[in-house]
């Protein structure tokens, strides 16, 4: 009562609460009158690379699944590379692990990508990764994501095209770490992100550059099916240092501290010594696993 009787006496005070409340109420209308407004949609002109939807059809035994639009193209470059969708069919009772995939694609330590992939029997590999859906002409920035620009967009494909882009066509440096996850959690993963695809197949979403990002969207995943697993942090917004969380949680693989563990997941030298490999084979799956 006292801080209201002041604010009340206060002429300066009742202006700048004034003005306070103006402002919010007019930044409120200009952003409901240019983004607010906006629907997430699936069509308009879709870049190459995420011109396709990927779904999840399930057996009859509920263990079974075939993952349709599975991205498997041959990057030479960020430009110049071979187009190809196909189908992946496995059993969830076939998972193997999950691996962790950190890419640095900026000078700026902090700004990073993050995937799963996810390993099946028989050397079978594939990679799902959380990305803006871009529209022909459009390049991705974190502000204009933060303002409905993009659609929230799962992409999975082989290693050789989702990580081989970034270790091959881009040159980046990346990271893939085995992770520590018991058998019903991964299976449990495995599921969620089937049920996720599914969600976004039926229903598009916005990508926020805050709130729905390769790594907060991981983040939630796993959280869904281990509550508490893995705490939203500062470092969820710089997620080139999430692997100091992961390790402090006893998510990955310890081998020796950050520094070894690091230094034992890097595979950009050796992707790019290897190559991509021939489509259709696990060739550079093993190569980055040498």
């Amino acid at each position: 009562m006292e801080l209201i009787q002041y604010i009340e006496n206060n002429p300066l005070m009742v202006g700048l609460l004034s003005a306070l409340v103006f402002l919010i109420i007019f930044s409120y209308i200009i952003w409901r009158q240019n983004v607010g407004w906006k629907k997430a949609r699936f069509d308009r002109e879709w870049v190459d690379d995420c011109a396709q939807i990927p779904h999840f059809e399930m057996g009859e035994d509920g263990r079974s699944f075939t993952l349709h639009n599975c991205r498997d193209f041959t990057w030479r470059t960020t430009k110049d590379k071979d187009q190809h969708w196909e189908s992946f069919s496995a059993s969830i009772d076939d998972l193997v692990d999950i691996w962790f995939v950190l890419d640095h694609f900026h000078s700026i330590r902090g700004m990073a990508h993050t995937m799963l992939t996810y390993e099946f029997t028989d050397n079978r590999y594939i990679t799902a990764s959380f990305e803006a859906r871009r529209e022909v002409g459009e390049r991705f920035h974190p502000w204009t994501g933060l303002w409905r620009a993009f659609e929230l967009y799962l992409v999975w494909g082989s290693e050789r095209d989702l990580i081989g882009l970034r270790t091959n066509g881009r040159g980046n440096d990346v990271y893939l770490y085995p992770t520590v996850v018991e058998p019903h959690k991964r299976e449990g993963m495995l599921l969620r992100m089937i049920a996720r695809t599914n969600e976004l197949a039926e229903k598009p979403e916005f990508y926020n550059t805050l709130t729905k990002t390769c790594t907060t969207a991981i983040i939630r995943e796993i959280n869904t099916v281990t509550p508490g697993r893995l705490p939203l942090s500062w470092r969820a917004l710089v997620p080139g240092y999430i692997d100091h969380l992961a390790l402090r949680r006893g998510m990955l693989v310890d081998k020796g501290g950050l520094e070894k563990t690091k230094a034992a997941a890097a595979i950009s030298e050796k992707a790019q010594a290897a190559g991509l490999g021939n489509r259709g084979t696990d060739e550079y799956s093993q190569a980055i696993r040498q």
